[in-house]
């Protein structure tokens, strides 16, 4: 069973971003704020965008995850675009739905977990139903497949 994968960049996680940050601005802009309360409204909109955009869509920051190896249990070790590896333990809230995979996970050395977004073309669609069959399933897979 497959319990490496490497993640490339996602044009679908880039454009559902962009459409995301889009509809907050157009919300934000009807609002009857302040002119200069929407702009910095709207300007942290685009940092948050723009940073999402480099970290999870297109892979460009330093602490981007490039790649992650499954361990026993709820373990895995996140590979970052520096060439760090990061042991982690992964969150009893992580998603996985057949479009879709929310990996919230804990590490020892941060105070605060992070999120590993991943869609399907993001590593191609067997490795993504293999990834979300391990993810749901556990060792229990690796158990019926002997």
């Amino acid at each position: 069973m497959q319990r490496s994968y490497t993640l490339r960049p996602s044009r679908l996680l880039a454009l559902s971003l962009v459409l995301l940050c889009s509809a907050s601005l157009a919300a934000l802009w009807s609002l009857s704020l302040p002119v200069m309360g929407s702009l910095v409204l709207a300007m942290a909109v685009l940092l948050w965008g723009g940073y999402r955009l480099s970290l999870d869509a297109n892979l460009r920051l330093r602490h981007s995850c490039v790649a992650f190896r499954l361990e026993e249990g709820e373990e895995l070790v996140l590979v970052l675009r520096n060439g760090r590896h990061l042991p982690c333990r992964m969150s009893g809230d992580s998603l996985v739905t057949p479009w879709l995979v929310v990996l919230n996970v804990v590490s020892g050395e941060q105070r605060w977990g992070r999120s590993v977004v991943i869609l399907q073309d993001a590593m191609g669609a067997e490795s993504f139903r293999r990834l979300r069959v391990a993810l749901r399933w556990g060792s229990r897979a690796g158990q019926a497949a002997k």
